[in-house]
């Protein structure tokens, strides 16, 4: 079915009227004068083992629906076994809530306030990721924290507060999955089933046990890492009526020592249904192809995404989606510990190891270091492709720290890092882990704020002074039926003879969910020739062409 409907503008906030913008392009961290004061805890002043190496996230949704993004910063903990007992600060510590406040005075710039004890979501678990989706289809979005240790799900009362569900849905998760504590780190809201309501996918990561010692470890090795421990298998949960049912083993996603740090939902085979890219620690990527009606093959192998060029594991953290060359297939990133791989998908999922050819493996950036862990794709400069931030940090000490990248694609796929003023953020250097990438500010480009492990210093939320002169157009959908914020819809946008397409996701990230809203840059465009949506539930619809450097919201035609 192709219908055509008009749009009504949502936000009219340009750039030039948010704030004012410097001659030359940079970034900065204005998490103090935000209001941003939160701070990682992890249970010691040092990494003592990798529980407290690995996290943790955070998620920028609208939490109350006024059309600005808030942040939701996930924190670790003390745990007995684990922590230094003699190590106090941080006990006590939890997950914070953040309101973006900005609208009610916007000319004094971004802005957030601590809701954490009146939303009623300072949970205090060992905190690795947080996932974001209206799973119960009432239109305001609920969330999930993910923990070493029981899951929380907490449903969004659409006044402001949350009220914690966990046990009614059964998403705890198990006590203990192959003998130690469940571990997750990273998961995603989706219809993998293609029922209309929403199943969640949490990936699981290590069989950790604290008082295992690795004998086949050097003594001046710091503490054992993913070879030392077995695994732990994914979950799959359905949502059937609210309730949501374990349905792993029969879907045919369940591996039983998957070590997975991150999952990423796309349509990676563009056949109109949702797949499952798995990035897996120093294993084989898993590929699980959706087959319809929710049973998934894996393909991961066989589709070239498994291995790194020369045909081996990698330390992978977390799939970045996005079609980074114009050809319409989506590519997949996965940050590691040394360079990163770009898997170029090239039809008929099929992809091929492309780090090398787009500029990610070069002296250059041996020289800056390379521990990456969060990031993802997002166009930076509005240009019309898609740039990609990578966010660093050493492994095994927090005083490892290295300055995050942001490397300019070219339009062809190929990278290139950009080159930042005396006093950029860029110039500065952390542990850096979990990036949720989101327009604060409403005003058409892409911010982010980072989750790092130095307690000594807050988040950094990171604005983007993109100087005035290239154009852009948001869209907020919203879809019928139970997936009413459109998870898993496809945008095609064409500006001449480029096309552009993404699709409404939170799982780009990790550890972390970002802004499900779609920002296309247009460059020094000012006209869209055409611009077509297919909605969760397959169909298409063409639209009207929308003005620009705004944000429209398009709601799908009800039947």
């Amino acid at each position: 079915m192709l219908t055509t409907i008009a749009l009504t503008p949502l936000l009219v906030l340009t750039q030039d009227a948010a704030v004012e913008t410097p001659a030359v392009w940079d970034f900065r961290d204005v998490a103090a004068e935000a209001g941003v004061d939160f701070r990682h805890h992890f249970g010691r002043a040092e990494f003592g083992a990798i529980l407290e190496d690995t996290g943790s996230g955070v998620a920028t949704f609208d939490y109350d629906g006024d059309g600005w993004l808030d942040l939701y910063l996930v924190n670790g903990a003390w745990v007995e076994g684990v922590g230094d007992p003699e190590h106090t600060a941080g006990r006590g510590a939890t997950n914070r809530l953040y309101r973006n406040v900005t609208a009610k005075d916007p000319a004094a710039g971004l802005r957030f306030e601590d809701v954490t004890e009146r939303a009623g979501v300072g949970h205090g678990g060992y905190g690795m990721g947080a996932v974001v989706g209206d799973w119960d289809g009432d239109g305001d979005e609920d969330l999930v924290v993910l923990n070493f240790g029981p899951n929380v799900a907490l449903r969004n009362n659409g006044d402001g507060t949350f009220t914690d569900v966990t046990a009614e849905l059964g998403l705890a998760g198990p006590a203990e999955l192959n003998g130690c504590t469940k571990w997750s780190v990273s998961g995603a809201f989706f219809d993998h089933d293609g029922d209309g309501d929403l199943d969640l996918y949490v990936a699981n990561y290590l069989a950790f046990d604290p008082d295992f010692q690795d004998p086949d470890l050097p003594p001046e090795y710091p503490y054992a890492g993913p070879n030392s421990y077995a695994g732990q298998p994914s979950i799959l949960y359905e949502n059937r009526d609210g309730k949501f049912v374990d349905v792993t083993a029969a879907s045919g996603v369940f591996k039983e020592n998957g070590k997975t740090m991150g999952a990423a939902i796309a349509d990676l085979d563009g056949d109109g249904d949702l797949d499952v890219f798995e990035a897996v620690d120093d294993m084989q990527n898993f590929v699980f192809v959706n087959g319809g009606e929710g049973g998934f093959t894996e393909r991961g192998v066989a589709s070239g995404a498994a291995f790194d060029a020369d045909g081996r594991p990698t330390a992978s953290m977390h799939p970045c989606i996005g079609d980074v060359d114009g050809d319409g297939l989506l590519d997949v990133f996965v940050p590691d510990l040394a360079f990163g791989c770009l898997y170029k998908n090239r039809g008929n999922l099929r992809f091929a190891e492309a780090s090398l050819s787009a500029g990610l493996r070069t002296e250059t950036l041996a020289q800056i270091g390379q521990s990456g862990w969060g990031g993802g794709f997002a166009d930076f400069d509005l240009d019309g492709d898609l740039d990609l931030l990578v966010v660093l940090g050493g492994a095994f000490s927090i005083e490892s720290v290295e300055p995050d990248l942001l490397l300019l694609n070219d339009g062809t796929g190929r990278f290139t890092p950009a080159t930042w003023p005396e006093g950029s953020y860029f110039g500065t250097r952390q542990c850096g882990r979990g990036a949720g990438l989101a327009d604060l500010d409403n005003d058409g480009d892409l911010d982010f704020v980072i989750n790092h492990k130095d307690a000594g210093s807050p988040a950094n939320v990171v604005l983007n002074d993109l100087p005035p002169g290239r154009h852009w157009v948001g869209l907020d959908l919203r879809a019928t039926g139970k997936n009413p914020l459109a998870l898993g819809a496809r945008v095609s946008l064409r500006v001449g003879d480029a096309t552009q397409v993404r699709e409404v996701t939170r799982s780009g990230s990790y550890l972390s969910q970002g802004d499900r809203r779609l920002v296309f840059g247009l460059g020094a465009g000012t006209k869209i020739d055409a611009l077509t949506i297919r909605w969760p539930d397959g169909t298409e619809q063409s639209l009207e062409l929308p003005a620009i450097d705004r944000y429209h919201r398009i709601d799908q035609p009800a039947e």
